[in-house]
C-alpha cells in the first residue's frame, strides 16, 4: 500500500469519502490502487471523457485543476 503525505486541502475541495474528492466546480478526483500503486484519476466537470488526467499523488491531482502540472 502506498501512503502519500499531502498538504491540507484547499477550501474549495472536500473529501467526499475514502477515495473521492470533489471541488466546488464539480471536478472530481478518484484514487485507485493497482498492484499496490496509487493513481489519482482526474475528472473535469462536464467532460465526456472517462478521465482527463492521471496523477501519482493527491497534491499533483489538485494541481492539474489549478493549471499547474506539479
Amino acid at each position: 500500500m502506498n501512503i502519500a503525505m499531502f498538504t491540507p486541502l484547499a477550501p474549495n475541495w472536500q473529501h467526499v469519502h475514502a477515495d473521492w474528492w470533489q471541488d466546488d466546480q464539480g471536478n472530481r478526483i478518484h484514487r485507485v490502487e493497482i498492484d499496490d500503486e496509487a493513481l489519482y484519476h482526474c475528472y473535469f466537470a462536464g467532460s465526456p471523457l472517462p478521465w482527463n488526467a492521471v496523477a501519482t499523488s493527491l497534491d499533483e491531482a489538485i494541481a492539474v485543476f489549478d493549471g499547474n502540472t506539479a
